[in-house]
Protein backbone atom coordinates (compact mmCIF):
# COMPACT_ATOMS: atom_id res chain seq x y z
CA UNK A 1 0.00 0.00 0.00
CA UNK A 2 2.74 2.42 0.94
CA UNK A 3 5.58 1.40 -1.34
CA UNK A 4 5.40 4.70 -3.18
CA UNK A 5 5.91 6.52 0.11
CA UNK A 6 8.83 4.53 1.43
CA UNK A 7 11.33 2.00 0.13
CA UNK A 8 11.74 0.56 3.62
CA UNK A 9 9.79 -2.43 4.97
CA UNK A 10 6.86 -1.50 7.21
CA UNK A 11 7.08 -4.73 9.26
CA UNK A 12 3.37 -5.47 9.59
CA UNK A 13 2.27 -1.85 9.83
CA UNK A 14 0.39 -2.10 6.54
CA UNK A 15 -1.71 -5.05 7.75
CA UNK A 16 -2.45 -3.33 11.04
CA UNK A 17 -3.47 -0.13 9.28
CA UNK A 18 -5.77 -2.09 7.00
CA UNK A 19 -7.37 -3.78 10.01
CA UNK A 20 -7.59 -0.38 11.71
CA UNK A 21 -9.43 1.08 8.70
CA UNK A 22 -11.78 -1.91 8.45
CA UNK A 23 -12.80 -1.69 12.11
CA UNK A 24 -13.48 2.02 11.74
CA UNK A 25 -15.62 1.29 8.68
CA UNK A 26 -17.67 -1.38 10.46
CA UNK A 27 -18.28 0.94 13.42
CA UNK A 28 -19.50 3.74 11.16
CA UNK A 29 -21.67 1.41 9.07
CA UNK A 30 -23.46 0.35 12.26
CA UNK A 31 -24.80 3.90 12.48
CA UNK A 32 -27.21 2.94 9.69
CA UNK A 33 -28.56 0.08 11.79
CA UNK A 34 -28.70 2.40 14.79
CA UNK A 35 -30.82 4.99 13.02
CA UNK A 36 -33.09 2.31 11.55
CA UNK A 37 -33.71 0.99 15.07
CA UNK A 38 -34.43 4.55 16.16
CA UNK A 39 -36.95 4.98 13.34
CA UNK A 40 -38.64 1.72 14.41
CA UNK A 41 -38.56 2.99 18.01
CA UNK A 42 -36.78 -0.16 19.10
CA UNK A 43 -34.71 1.34 21.88
CA UNK A 44 -33.39 -1.96 23.20
CA UNK A 45 -31.83 -2.44 19.77
CA UNK A 46 -30.57 1.17 19.74
CA UNK A 47 -28.77 0.52 23.03
CA UNK A 48 -27.43 -2.84 21.80
CA UNK A 49 -26.00 -1.34 18.61
CA UNK A 50 -24.43 1.54 20.54
CA UNK A 51 -22.70 -1.03 22.77
CA UNK A 52 -21.44 -2.89 19.68
CA UNK A 53 -19.99 0.33 18.30
CA UNK A 54 -18.28 1.00 21.64
CA UNK A 55 -16.76 -2.51 21.64
CA UNK A 56 -15.48 -2.01 18.11
CA UNK A 57 -13.96 1.31 19.12
CA UNK A 58 -12.11 -0.38 21.99
CA UNK A 59 -10.92 -3.14 19.66
CA UNK A 60 -9.81 -0.47 17.23
CA UNK A 61 -7.77 1.17 20.00
CA UNK A 62 -5.87 -2.09 20.46
CA UNK A 63 -5.07 -2.25 16.74
CA UNK A 64 -3.96 1.39 16.77
CA UNK A 65 -1.55 0.62 19.59
CA UNK A 66 -0.05 -2.17 17.43
CA UNK A 67 0.42 0.38 14.65
CA UNK A 68 2.17 2.71 17.08
CA UNK A 69 4.42 -0.08 18.33
CA UNK A 70 5.30 -0.99 14.74
CA UNK A 71 6.15 2.61 13.96
CA UNK A 72 8.39 2.77 17.02
CA UNK A 73 10.33 -0.37 16.11
CA UNK A 74 10.09 -0.16 12.31
CA UNK A 75 12.72 1.20 9.94
CA UNK A 76 11.02 4.20 8.33
CA UNK A 77 12.06 7.78 7.71
CA UNK A 78 11.28 9.90 10.77
CA UNK A 79 9.00 12.20 8.77
CA UNK A 80 7.02 9.25 7.45
CA UNK A 81 6.62 7.85 10.95
CA UNK A 82 4.87 11.06 11.91
CA UNK A 83 2.58 10.82 8.87
CA UNK A 84 1.62 7.21 9.59
CA UNK A 85 1.07 8.04 13.26
CA UNK A 86 -1.21 10.96 12.39
CA UNK A 87 -3.15 8.78 9.94
CA UNK A 88 -3.72 6.13 12.63
CA UNK A 89 -4.78 8.80 15.13
CA UNK A 90 -7.11 10.43 12.63
CA UNK A 91 -8.81 7.13 11.81
CA UNK A 92 -9.20 6.45 15.52
CA UNK A 93 -10.99 9.78 15.99
CA UNK A 94 -13.57 8.76 13.36
CA UNK A 95 -14.46 5.62 15.35
CA UNK A 96 -14.43 7.61 18.58
CA UNK A 97 -16.97 10.12 17.27
CA UNK A 98 -19.18 7.30 15.95
CA UNK A 99 -19.14 5.85 19.46
CA UNK A 100 -19.98 9.22 21.02
CA UNK A 101 -22.86 9.82 18.61
CA UNK A 102 -24.37 6.37 19.18
CA UNK A 103 -24.09 6.74 22.95
CA UNK A 104 -25.80 10.13 22.85
CA UNK A 105 -28.79 8.63 21.05
CA UNK A 106 -28.88 5.56 23.28
CA UNK A 107 -28.44 7.50 26.53
CA UNK A 108 -32.20 7.69 27.16
CA UNK A 109 -35.47 6.81 25.47
CA UNK A 110 -37.30 9.89 24.20
CA UNK A 111 -41.00 9.73 23.41
CA UNK A 112 -41.83 8.14 20.05
CA UNK A 113 -43.18 11.45 18.75
CA UNK A 114 -39.96 13.17 19.77
CA UNK A 115 -37.56 10.80 18.02
CA UNK A 116 -39.83 10.81 14.95
CA UNK A 117 -38.96 14.48 14.37
CA UNK A 118 -35.50 13.37 13.22
CA UNK A 119 -37.11 11.69 10.22
CA UNK A 120 -39.30 14.62 9.19
CA UNK A 121 -38.55 17.77 7.22
CA UNK A 122 -36.87 18.37 3.87
CA UNK A 123 -33.73 16.46 4.86
CA UNK A 124 -33.91 13.60 7.36
CA UNK A 125 -31.34 12.13 9.69
CA UNK A 126 -31.26 8.98 7.52
CA UNK A 127 -29.82 11.04 4.66
CA UNK A 128 -27.17 12.44 6.98
CA UNK A 129 -26.21 8.98 8.27
CA UNK A 130 -26.04 7.57 4.73
CA UNK A 131 -23.74 10.42 3.71
CA UNK A 132 -21.59 9.89 6.79
CA UNK A 133 -21.08 6.22 5.90
CA UNK A 134 -20.32 7.21 2.31
CA UNK A 135 -17.67 9.73 3.33
CA UNK A 136 -15.83 7.15 5.45
CA UNK A 137 -16.04 4.66 2.57
CA UNK A 138 -14.29 7.26 0.40
CA UNK A 139 -11.49 7.37 2.98
CA UNK A 140 -11.26 3.59 2.92
CA UNK A 141 -11.08 3.62 -0.88
CA UNK A 142 -8.44 6.35 -0.86
CA UNK A 143 -6.26 4.41 1.57
CA UNK A 144 -6.60 1.23 -0.50
CA UNK A 145 -5.93 3.08 -3.77
CA UNK A 146 -2.66 4.71 -2.70
CA UNK A 147 -0.73 1.60 -3.70
CA UNK A 148 -2.23 1.67 -7.21
CA UNK A 149 -2.62 5.31 -8.13
CA UNK A 150 -1.69 8.34 -6.07
CA UNK A 151 -3.63 10.55 -8.49
CA UNK A 152 -6.80 8.52 -8.01
CA UNK A 153 -6.31 8.49 -4.24
CA UNK A 154 -5.93 12.27 -4.28
CA UNK A 155 -9.16 12.57 -6.26
CA UNK A 156 -10.98 10.49 -3.66
CA UNK A 157 -9.58 12.68 -0.88
CA UNK A 158 -10.95 15.73 -2.69
CA UNK A 159 -14.36 14.02 -2.99
CA UNK A 160 -14.38 13.70 0.79
CA UNK A 161 -14.09 17.48 1.12
CA UNK A 162 -17.00 18.06 -1.28
CA UNK A 163 -19.24 15.53 0.45
CA UNK A 164 -18.46 17.01 3.86
CA UNK A 165 -19.75 20.38 2.63
CA UNK A 166 -22.98 18.72 1.43
CA UNK A 167 -23.39 17.02 4.80
CA UNK A 168 -23.04 20.41 6.50
CA UNK A 169 -26.04 21.63 4.51
CA UNK A 170 -28.05 18.55 5.49
CA UNK A 171 -27.09 19.01 9.15
CA UNK A 172 -28.26 22.63 9.14
CA UNK A 173 -31.62 21.67 7.61
CA UNK A 174 -32.13 18.94 10.23
CA UNK A 175 -31.26 21.39 13.01
CA UNK A 176 -33.70 23.94 11.60
CA UNK A 177 -36.46 21.33 11.63
CA UNK A 178 -35.56 20.28 15.17
CA UNK A 179 -35.70 23.90 16.35
CA UNK A 180 -38.97 24.50 14.51
CA UNK A 181 -40.46 21.59 16.48
CA UNK A 182 -38.84 22.52 19.78
CA UNK A 183 -42.21 23.02 21.52
CA UNK A 184 -43.08 19.39 20.77
CA UNK A 185 -39.95 18.24 22.58
CA UNK A 186 -39.10 18.05 26.22
CA UNK A 187 -35.98 20.07 27.10
CA UNK A 188 -33.86 16.97 27.75
CA UNK A 189 -35.01 15.29 24.53
CA UNK A 190 -34.25 18.42 22.54
CA UNK A 191 -30.71 18.55 23.92
CA UNK A 192 -30.23 14.80 23.42
CA UNK A 193 -31.28 14.86 19.75
CA UNK A 194 -29.34 18.05 19.07
CA UNK A 195 -26.20 16.55 20.62
CA UNK A 196 -26.64 13.42 18.50
CA UNK A 197 -26.80 15.55 15.35
CA UNK A 198 -23.67 17.50 16.30
CA UNK A 199 -21.72 14.36 17.23
CA UNK A 200 -22.77 12.66 14.01
CA UNK A 201 -21.48 15.69 12.13
CA UNK A 202 -18.14 15.28 13.90
CA UNK A 203 -17.72 11.85 12.29
CA UNK A 204 -17.72 13.56 8.88
CA UNK A 205 -15.46 16.32 10.21
CA UNK A 206 -12.90 13.73 11.33
CA UNK A 207 -13.17 11.99 7.96
CA UNK A 208 -12.34 15.28 6.27
CA UNK A 209 -9.38 15.72 8.63
CA UNK A 210 -8.20 12.24 7.63
CA UNK A 211 -8.46 13.21 3.96
CA UNK A 212 -6.17 16.16 4.73
CA UNK A 213 -3.61 13.76 6.23
CA UNK A 214 -3.82 11.53 3.16
CA UNK A 215 -3.49 14.54 0.85
CA UNK A 216 -0.33 15.63 2.65
CA UNK A 217 1.16 12.14 2.38
CA UNK A 218 0.32 11.96 -1.34
CA UNK A 219 1.80 15.39 -2.02
CA UNK A 220 4.99 14.36 -0.20
CA UNK A 221 5.23 11.26 -2.36
CA UNK A 222 5.43 13.46 -5.44
CA UNK A 223 7.99 15.80 -3.97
Amino acid sequence: MWRKLSAFPLRGIEDNLREHMNLVMVAVELLESLISACEDYNWDLVVSIAERIARLEREDDDVKRRVEKGLYTGVIFVGLKEDFYELAESLDRIADKAKDASRALASRRPEREESAILFQGKRSIKEMVTGTVEIVKLIQMAVATMNKSMKEALGLAHEVEKLEEELDDIKLEILRNLTANEKKLGPISYLQLRDFIFLLDMVADEAEATSDVLTEMIVKSGA
